[in-house]
């Protein structure tokens, strides 16, 4: 059996366009990081000045902190040499958005969930499920620490 030409001409124009679409995509994410963090910094600090929580983020960390953590951001507290880590817990199909402080030693302080949704689910998600993200959060930020 012999492919003809026209047939490898198709799948090499389909395989342009796949290669072209997932450049695209990936410039398109990497350059759009400032406008991305600075977004999620604002809506978090609205958030906490919604909750009456005296925390305010003031800036995006300048790169992202090495290692593996789910969508979201890492930030500085204002007055304080302590980071903000904003992530998602998945629990059940759904996403959970919650915040951790972080000591300047690396250290989680506290998880905080942020928002409605969040708040009312929390007590649902087990103990355990959080710590795995106490841990990913906590290998995150001493690899950040040795990094600067």
């Amino acid at each position: 059996m012999t492919i003809t030409a026209p047939v490898l001409k198709d799948r090499a124009v389909l395989c342009g366009w796949i290669a072209g679409v997932t450049v695209f995509a990936i410039l398109l994410w990497s350059l759009t990081f400032n406008f991305r963090a600075a977004h999620l910094m604002r809506s978090t600090n609205r958030v906490l000045a919604a909750m009456e929580d005296g925390r305010v983020l003031s800036a995006p960390l300048s790169r992202p902190a090495a290692g593996h953590i789910s969508l979201g951001g890492w930030y500085h507290l204002a007055g304080t040499n302590a980071f903000f880590a904003v992530f998602t817990i998945m629990h059940n199909g759904i996403l959970v958005t919650c915040g951790a402080e972080i000591s300047a030693e690396g250290k989680v302080v506290e998880v905080i969930p942020l928002g409605n949704l969040a708040r009312s689910v929390m007590d649902r998600i087990p103990q355990g499920l959080i710590q795995v993200y106490v841990r990913r959060i906590e290998t995150s930020a001493e690899k950040q620490m040795r990094e600067r």
